[in-house]
């Protein structure tokens, strides 16, 4: 994902900060682009929200791009804040709201139109047409057909990518020296 990571350590002074949007996957978040100083050298973030004040102690994970020092994930020790690119994040709540339950309820909502359709022309075209009759059907048939499709193609490719995604996170964090019981308080 990216190359030759670096850590820094120092206080943060943010020159320069202002609202773009975090572009991500298909989707982009409201999002805070910011530059600041750390030891007296130039860095920029662009995470979702940045909570820093000035002369906060902060360690920071970089690489350098095209000459200019990106940080990619960022402790505020003061604060007790972590900041992570949206591709790091571990914290379910964040995910599971923005990611999951959307996905989930297009894909409910699109089958359940869709078979709802199907099952009143077949039910027009036979002559016995019952609404309740119909709703239940397909409803049924939606929800079995997400159950088979979540067995059969969900869990058998996101479980693992999941799983490589939070190696990866709880990576970075070890560089920031963060232990268990110290991401587990930050959670909550």
């Amino acid at each position: 994902m990216f190359e030759s990571k670096q850590l820094i350590e120092g206080k943060i002074f943010i020159h320069q900060r202002r609202d773009e949007p975090l572009p991500y996957s298909r989707y982009s978040f409201p999002a805070c682009y910011f530059e600041c100083f750390i030891n007296a050298q130039n860095f920029a973030g662009h995470f979702i929200e940045v909570h820093a004040e000035p002369a906060d102690l902060v360690q920071a994970i970089y690489f350098e791009n095209n000459g200019k020092n990106q940080i990619i994930a960022m402790l505020n020790q003061t604060q007790q804040i972590v900041h992570l690119h949206p591709q790091n994040l571990i914290f379910g709540y964040w995910s599971f709201k923005h990611r999951v339950l959307p996905n989930a309820l297009q894909l409910f909502g699109f089958l359940f139109a869709l078979l709802f359709l199907l099952f009143s022309l077949a039910a027009f075209s036979v002559g016995h047409f019952q609404l309740g009759k119909v709703l239940q059907d397909a409803l049924m048939l939606c929800l079995m057909g997400l159950g088979l499709f979540t067995l059969g193609f969900i869990l058998p490719f996101a479980v693992p990518y999941l799983c490589w995604q939070r190696y990866k996170t709880m990576k970075l964090l070890s560089w920031l020296d963060l232990s268990q019981h110290q991401i587990l308080e930050m959670e909550k």
